[in-house]
């Protein structure tokens, strides 16, 4: 309902009482009394020009029935000052107020006389009778926002009271507004009521930028991210270039470590303001995060050259340098930090590492020193010094300040693990598996441990523990094509040679790249009959080691396999590798004489006899191709040289005098 005021003029009018002729005692009192009853009700209600002479006669009734009945007086309005203004209230009105009124309740119109007996309670604000006292709407507004009531509600009243009877309730409007919720946000302890407010406040007035950044704070605060960024990005829809949001917004995606969200908005930054070093450093960090170390370089040098005094940005800079391989560059920021900073340990640890890096161990084993000068126990320096000592060959510093390393932290892994290989290079090799074993049982997934001791264990021949730890890299790396191969080599060994074919094929498979494995997968083939895969193997390990040995396995192999073409082709290459042996001429004969072309059978032995004329059985061979092409006598000339060469041979004893006869028959015909 709309509030309906009225101003008060009030006014007064005197009316006079005239006296009559005699009349009896009784009704001279009762006149006397009801006169003066008159006189002062139409004194009190008769004031106001435009008020009816009916209401007032209507009135003084009822203020008669109250006073002389007892009846409940009634109600007829309230005038109120607020904010220095005249306002009046009659039942049906509403009464409106907000954070800033002030007010004060002046009159109240009843039937009472002089108003005796009357009070007015405002409700949720002042104390029992707030009758003629100053008030502020403070006080009601700030009870209905932190008490949770709903805003625009009518729940709160003046209630106007006679004897602490309730006659007349005037409902009250508070008007809240949105800066009232924020006034209440900014002076509240409580972070969840301070984000309660101000979405009350941001419900009221959703264009509001500057409470929805406080709002976004607050939940970035409370660690509700994904509130925080939703209300940023509806900032930014607003003006996407709010500088501060961007940056607000930057600094969460950087806090929680999504570098690839911020870099794009770190971007827009520096297209608003170019020469903001900060976003500089910041976006270089982001790359640095991400491995992109070549940007990082270029942003942080950007930075640098905006804030050259900016020793954390150079510090940083050196280190972009030192991670792209730029050594002598991070080496020259790292020197300019250090001056500046000549007793912070972490500067000198990194100009330490750097001159590690760039192979200047003298110059990294005095700074490491200098930290050991500060710091004792310093278990890294120790273990860096090892690592410099041991670039150099000082193999006994190596292991001493290895040692020392592990006494000031005995559960550093990787010392454990530097210790082990500086006593494999000094043949320690019981010393090394020691440390590989403190390596595991501090990193039981360490591959790299895992794997050099059971290659320890493979060549002391303690198969079983050796297979252990091979499995266990292959749990933690199916892929581990050199942990198959070794498998592959322990079944071998035990003669299991199925499970060692799968373990090379598996080996293969994860792309090893030793062709020795290919040529022992070939052998095991070969060993369980797997002939045509036997060759296969053999025939890719020629490729790369085309050694006699395996080329000789290769062609056997297609002559058993009858596969004379395949055969003689092999016997090509070897004949390439080693032009002058006889053998292989002879061994290629032979396979032309099983595939029938006795022509070339002829002529390789012959060849054969060129390098090796005392092998009777080439002589053999030769008179046999001789004979299957009817040439008796060159077959008899044949079997007469192998008899000759070797006089035991029954079969050419025993086709000489047959070749003889065939000549003969061949004359006579």
């Amino acid at each position: 309902m709309v509030d309906r005021y009225r101003s008060i003029k009030e006014t007064k009018q005197a009316k006079k009482q005239h006296a009559g002729v005699s009349i009896p005692l009784w009704i001279i009192v009762v006149g006397v009394i009801v006169s003066f009853a008159a006189g002062l009700f139409f004194y009190h209600y008769m004031g106001e020009r435009h008020q009816a002479v009916t209401s007032a006669l209507s009135r003084i009734k009822h203020s008669v029935l109250t006073s002389v009945a007892g009846k409940t007086p009634k109600f007829y309005y309230m005038d109120v000052e607020k904010n220095g203004e005249d306002y009046r209230l009659t039942p049906g009105d509403v009464f409106e107020l907000s954070y800033r009124d002030e007010f004060v309740i002046k009159k109240i119109s009843t039937d009472m006389v002089f108003g005796k007996g009357i009070t007015a309670d405002i409700e949720g604000m002042g104390d029992e009778n707030d009758f003629k006292k100053l008030l502020n709407g403070r006080e009601l507004i700030d009870r209905i926002i932190s008490g949770g009531k709903n805003e625009g509600k009518e729940t709160y009243h003046v209630l106007i009271k006679y004897r602490d009877e309730v006659i007349a309730s005037i409902p009250v409007k508070a008007e809240i507004t949105p800066q009232d919720w924020f006034r209440l946000a900014k002076s509240s302890d409580s972070e969840s009521s301070q984000i309660t407010y101000l979405e009350r406040a941001l419900k009221m007035k959703p264009d509001d930028a500057v409470t929805r950044k406080m709002l976004a704070q607050l939940y970035v605060k409370t660690g509700k991210h994904m509130q925080g960024i939703s209300e940023y990005e509806a900032v930014l829809k607003q003006n996407p270039r709010d500088l501060g949001t961007l940056t607000d917004m930057a600094a969460l995606y950087m806090k929680r470590k999504e570098y690839g969200k911020a870099i794009p908005i770190l971007r827009t930054i520096l297209r608003i303001s170019p020469k903001d070093g900060a976003a500089y450093a910041n976006i270089a960090y982001a790359y640095s995060q991400t491995g992109s170390w070549s940007r990082a370089a270029a942003n942080y040098d950007v930075a640098f050259k905006l804030n050259p005094d900016d020793v954390q940005t150079r510090f940083r800079l050196a280190e972009a340098y030192e991670k792209t391989g730029n050594s002598s560059n991070a080496i020259e920021h790292y020197t300019v930090v250090h001056e500046k900073m000549p007793q912070d340990v972490n500067v000198m640890s990194a100009l330490a590492d750097a001159y590690l890096s760039a192979q200047r161990y003298k110059e990294a084993i005095s700074l490491y020193r200098k930290i050991i000068s500060k710091q004792p126990d310093n278990a890294t320096a120790y273990a860096n010094i090892g690592l410099a000592a041991g670039a150099t060959g000082d193999w006994e510093r190596e292991i001493a300040n290895y040692r020392k390393a592990l006494e000031l932290n005995p559960q550093d892994p990787v010392v454990h693990f530097n210790l082990a290989v500086a006593y494999e290079k000094r043949k320690r090799y019981k010393d090394a598996a020691s440390q590989y074993e403190k390596v595991l049982s501090l990193n039981p997934n360490d591959a790299d441990a895992l794997a050099r001791l059971a290659d320890y264990l493979l060549r002391r021949k303690d198969y079983k523990n050796a297979e252990a730890r091979y499995k266990k890299i292959l749990e933690i790396s199916p892929k581990n094509a050199v942990a198959c191969a070794r498998l592959g080599f322990i079944s071998d060994e035990r003669k299991s040679y199925r499970q060692a074919a799968q373990y090379y094929e598996k080996a293969i498979e994860n792309g090893i790249k030793d062709a020795q494995i290919r040529y022992a997968l070939a052998t095991v083939y070969s060993k369980i009959g797997e002939y045509d895969k036997a060759a296969l193997q053999y025939e890719q390990y020629a490729s790369a080691h085309p050694t006699m040995e395996v080329l000789s396995i290769i062609a056997d192999h297609y002559v058993k396999a009858k596969k004379y073409d395949s055969a003689i082709k092999t016997y090509g290459r070897m004949i390439k590798i080693s032009p002058k042996k006889a053998e292989l001429y002879s061994s290629l004969g032979y396979v032309f004489g099983l595939k029938g072309d006795y022509d070339q059978a002829i002529k390789n032995y012959n060849i054969s006899l060129g390098y090796d004329d005392e092998d009777d059985v080439v002589y053999l061979n030769l008179a046999e191709a001789y004979e299957k092409k009817k040439k008796y006598d060159d077959a008899l000339k044949a079997y007469t040289s192998a008899y000759q060469l070797n006089p035991a041979s029954s079969q050419a004893a025993a086709k000489i005098p047959e070749m003889k006869i065939k000549i003969l028959q061949e004359k006579h015909r």
